[in-house]
């Protein structure tokens, strides 16, 4: 089974709203990878996020097209969250993660190449990777951009 770990959409700056919604933008490039992944045949058991407007926001919208429409908050996927702990408890059970750099990035590095520093995936905003786990370990399967997208 995969774990999907994906970088909230684009928000609005913190100047124009401090709880830092998606932007138009944001939200069009999100609903256009959870098209995708829809079209594609990819489905989740869970989708679970930070509890950060735009994360949630993002989390609805893959949730929505993907998963049962349910969201689940779950706490240490803020940006400078630790990630050994968190990744402690993941399960290879068909679960998405919307959350935030530097941890969303940290945290793949960790899980494929045991160094949260290693740079394993350069996220981008409503960027999915699919990570899963074979004997060896865990290896990035796919990752899906929004410009790789239609719009």
């Amino acid at each position: 089974m995969a774990i999907f770990f994906v970088q909230h959409g684009v928000a609005v700056p913190e100047e124009v709203d401090p709880n830092r919604p998606l932007s138009a933008d944001g939200r069009r490039e999100v609903e256009a990878i959870a098209a995708h992944l829809r079209k594609v045949g990819v489905s989740v058991n869970k989708v679970c996020h930070s509890g950060k407007t735009r994360a949630k926001e993002t989390a609805q919208i893959l949730s929505g097209q993907i998963g049962d429409g349910n969201l689940h908050e779950v706490p240490g996927m803020n940006p400078n969250d630790p990630v050994v702990a968190f990744a402690a408890g993941l399960k290879e059970d068909n679960t998405m993660f919307v959350g935030h750099l530097p941890h969303m990035g940290k945290l793949v590095s960790y899980l494929v190449a045991g160094n949260e520093a290693a740079g394993v995936v350069k996220f981008v905003n409503g960027g999915v990777v699919c990570v899963e786990k074979d004997p060896a370990g865990y290896h990035v399967e796919w990752y899906l951009k929004p410009s790789l997208c239609k719009l």
